[in-house]
């Protein structure tokens, strides 16, 4: 299958990887130099720009940061798309802006769907991201095989837009694990609970989450951890605080109030005042920790 790529970040590039190893012809862009030359070394072809990669491509995913830049790569690939074309957007962005873009590419004859991911670098690095997809199911069906080199698990949630929304519930369920987690840390360090059996009570009690096993945020008790790693990011703090941001908005929409989202948001504006925005968002603890006194 001829594929195109828009977007090399920290989970893009992997993606990409793996749609060459499957042996699709994979045509790549993205902002920055050096990933492309990763990408085109492993295999893929440098499309040049948004729209020589549509141009070049049946089945085009896009991997960037906010709407804006969806936008943007939008205007670029619409006089290259048209019947035969399937637009796939892997960012995490406004609803509303999505279903704008649905209707925007639907215009050209072409397809459209929203796939946001959820299971960070690692996912995927280890092809086994989650894709929650809105869109036409019929569309996913024929697109499905295009999404499966990097893909655990692939649902459709419903109609334009609607992968965004639930991978926005996604994102206010994990803030407020990391939230917790962070305040339980505190509470545990400056107790002098050995940190080693406070994790094998939580992962066998209902304390038990994906935040609590995966970023328990003091280094050395959990190998694989950011806290561990120098908190190098599997998913950095300023971004958990854009779709943090993207979620209370939407949820402001739909008239439903999100107040333990608003108090994970105070501690992410904290991390990140504090010089932590590029860190995995897990260091948003650093900050519990320090206003506890604790090290």
């Amino acid at each position: 299958m001829r594929i195109g790529f828009i977007g090399l970040g920290a989970m893009g590039l992997p993606m990409a990887g793996h749609l060459v190893t499957a042996g699709h012809d994979v045509t790549v862009a993205s902002r920055g130099r050096g990933p492309i030359d990763a990408a085109v070394a492993a295999g893929a072809a440098d499309g040049g720009s948004a729209r020589g990669v549509a141009e070049a491509s049946e089945v085009i995913f896009l991997c960037v940061p906010n709407s804006p830049e969806v936008v943007e790569v939008v205007d670029a690939m619409l006089p290259a798309l048209g019947p035969g074309r399937t637009v796939v957007d892997c960012s995490t962005i406004d609803p509303e802006v999505e279903r704008a873009q649905h209707a925007r590419v639907a215009e050209t004859g072409a397809r459209y769907l929203d796939a946001p991911l959820s299971g960070g670098t690692a996912g995927a690095q280890k092809g086994t991201l989650t894709l929650m997809v809105g869109g036409e199911a019929a569309v996913l069906a024929e697109t499905e095989p295009a999404m499966e080199p990097f893909a655990g698990l692939i649902v459709h949630v419903g109609g334009a837009g609607m992968g965004q929304v639930v991978k926005l519930c996604n994102q206010v369920i994990y803030a407020a694990q990391m939230t917790a987690t962070a305040e339980a840390t505190a509470m545990a360090v400056t107790s002098g609970v050995d940190m080693d059996k406070l994790l094998l009570v939580l992962t066998h009690a209902t304390g038990d989450c994906v935040a609590v096993r995966t970023r328990l945020p003091v280094p050395g008790v959990i190998p694989e951890s950011p806290a561990s790693n120098g908190w190098a990011p599997g998913f950095m703090t300023d971004l958990m605080a854009k779709d943090v941001d993207l979620a209370m908005a939407y949820a402001a929409r739909q008239g439903v109030s999100v107040p333990t989202t608003a108090a994970a948001r105070q501690l992410l504006t904290a991390a990140s005042a504090a010089g932590y925005g590029r860190e995995d968002f897990s260091a948003l603890a650093k900050v519990v920790l320090a206003l506890a006194g604790a090290r």
